[in-house]
């Protein structure tokens, strides 16, 4: 889903360039205290976790941007300029770690405490797919111990798929609540695409991307 995407981009900008720091500084009537040095993305890592429909779309939006892209999936294979990796590596080099796997038992707690502890202490973990795939304790422990920079959150395990609360209001954290796909284009996107598995279904064909093909 581009929608998604295009969010996590939104995130990285976010995150490499305080935007969310000022701009809150500024509302509560105080000018910031001092100006940070910010990142741009070109030349920066993006580790993309999981290489469906949306990691193939931000990957391509990533190269656009002049990143270096990571990708770690154990059911794809991706090709040059993408660079196929394993997940410690990823963790490792990484300045934006964006998990995009399926949530099953298999990814459930991916980013836990080891693997928060592998990535660099100038990296953001970017979540904009399912709170499932975070352990948000570790998260927690990995904030205040400053193992990382910050996370950027649309997803969570509050109700709704939402950012848990204790982890928004963090300022070491950008949170907003599960609105990555929140478009007119996402959402007519996604019922013409839940009306073509339908209709494949019906058809008794297995539906283009399905998960559970077999």
């Amino acid at each position: 889903m581009p929608a998604v995407a295009e969010w996590i981009v939104g995130a990285m900008v976010d995150a490499g360039r305080h935007v969310s720091h000022y701009a809150g500084a500024y509302r509560a009537g105080a000018a910031p205290p001092a100006a940070r040095m910010g990142r741009q993305l070109r030349g920066a890592t993006i580790g993309v976790i999981g290489y469906g429909a949306i990691g193939a779309y931000l990957a391509d939006l990533a190269l656009a941007l002049g990143m270096r892209v990571l990708v770690h999936d154990p059911y794809k294979t991706v090709a040059p300029p993408l660079v196929q990796t394993a997940l410690a590596a990823l963790l490792g080099e990484a300045d934006f770690v964006v998990p995009l796997a399926v949530a099953n038992e298999e990814t459930e707690n991916l980013i836990d405490a080891a693997a928060l502890t592998q990535m660099k202490r100038t990296a953001w973990l970017v979540n904009a797919s399912r709170g499932n795939l975070v352990d948000e304790t570790a998260l927690e422990w990995a904030l205040d111990e400053q193992r990382i920079a910050g996370a950027a959150l649309d997803v969570g395990r509050a109700p709704d798929q939402m950012p848990s609360p204790h982890l928004a209001r963090r300022a070491d954290v950008i949170a907003t609540p599960h609105i990555a796909g929140l478009t007119p284009e996402a959402i007519e996107h996604q019922a013409l695409e839940t009306a073509r598995q339908a209709a494949a279904l019906i058809r008794g064909e297995i539906p283009p991307g399905a998960v559970n093909a077999g």
